[in-house]
């Protein structure tokens, strides 16, 4: 039988192991982080699937692959549970859209935004104002007086998620080797396609020693840079608290003319708030100012978490291309699929199927609800 390679831990890899493996295909993954220890970006995320809260920063295409992934996702869950027997969360509550007073020119301009893609007023879009604001949430700031109820965004556990996803795919066979370097040996290094793959060719190894397969999917992230051309990691930093006494209920999303911030709850009173954007590679502890920018709007947000503990600071780089879209390429016996920036939850059941029907890989993705025919862009 055929070996498939997959190189690369994080959500896309995981996704095409299971899958892959699910239909009968002998699949061997390679990671370079320890098993305990991992260093995805996959593992970091917030892994909010909220296509119409990202519509106003996002490519047209990102957005329309976000609603398709938005079908996709309740279904891959419902298989991934009938595989390894564990039931991973799923939130469908919404987001809520907020911003400061001071702030209000970002809630002017994401109306804007809508308005020109005609969703302003779509069903699942509901515009909050005064009270109405706290009677969905009501533990944020009295100062909030409006706000945008995305009601079809959903959150799933992403630790969990990747937790089962090894688990299915090791039950089916799937060889996992951590702690593992991979690299191609090219004929030419000096030959690079701009922009696109590295067309070389040349074999993968993994510390030394030469990988013995039919076919390899690469998506190690920025850890490709030497394979994609113009691949960069951007810096972002999360911080998780815990406080029981607060009962959010979906993730909250505030505006702000510098950065993206969100509040996600995690269950068991635990709950993440990110993310800085940073154009650097810089994988150290996170930097004081982050940490006081994310605690004062944690604390302007919601109040009531000023005694809330801190559980941890986190960082990892997300892999981005120039225009930030995802870059799916194959050349020879390797497929790559990377750059999904912020959008990796978002993205990744979209991109699994687009790789079935244009690249001929075996996921069984068809099985699933028709593909969304509304095109918003």
């Amino acid at each position: 039988m055929n070996t498939i390679a997959i190189l690369g831990g994080g959500l896309v890899g995981s996704l095409l192991a299971w899958r892959l493996a699910r239909q009968g295909k002998k699949v061997h993954l390679y990671e370079a982080a320890a098993e305990n220890a991992p260093q995805s970006a996959a593992y970091t995320a917030a892994a909010m699937i909220a296509p119409f809260a990202e519509r106003s920063v996002c490519h047209p295409e990102v957005f329309n692959a976000g609603l398709r992934s938005l079908e996709l996702w309740p279904e891959l869950l419902k298989e991934l549970e009938q595989d390894c027997g564990v039931k991973v969360r799923y939130q469908t509550q919404g987001s809520l859209l907020l911003a400061h007073p001071s702030d209000y020119a970002e809630m002017r301009q994401f109306e804007a935004d809508m308005r020109i893609h005609q969703l302003l007023n779509h069903v699942s879009v509901q515009h909050l104002a005064g009270s109405e604001v706290r009677a969905v949430e009501p533990d944020v700031a009295a100062h909030f007086t409006e706000g945008y109820w995305l009601k079809n965004d959903a959150q799933v556990d992403n630790r969990s998620l990747l937790l089962a996803l090894k688990k299915a795919a090791q039950s089916m066979g799937v060889e996992y080797y951590f702690n593992s370097q991979v690299n191609k040996d090219h004929v030419n290094k000096d030959h690079v396609n701009k922009g696109q793959v590295n067309k070389d060719g040349g074999d993968w190894f993994c510390d030394g020693t030469k990988i013995n397969a039919e076919q390899f999917i690469d998506t190690r992230g920025v850890n490709a840079k030497s394979e994609i051309n113009n691949l960069r990691g951007v810096r972002g930093e999360v911080l998780w608290v815990s406080c029981p006494e607060v009962n959010i209920q979906r993730p909250l999303r505030l505006l702000h003319p510098r950065y993206h911030l969100y509040l996600v709850p995690r269950g068991e009173g635990r709950y993440q708030l990110g993310a800085t954007e940073i154009e650097s590679e810089d994988r150290s502890p996170v930097s004081v100012r982050s940490a006081m920018e994310m605690l004062s709007a944690l604390w302007t947000l919601v109040p009531s978490m000023s005694e809330a503990r801190i559980l941890s600071f986190e960082t990892n780089l997300r892999p981005a291309t120039p225009d930030h879209k995802p870059i799916i390429q194959q050349h020879e016996n390797t497929l790559s699929i990377n750059g999904l920036f912020r959008h990796g939850y978002l993205l990744a059941p979209a991109l699994l199927e687009r790789c079935e029907k244009e690249y001929s890989l075996n996921l069984n993705m068809s099985l699933f609800a028709n593909a969304l025919e509304t095109d918003y862009a």
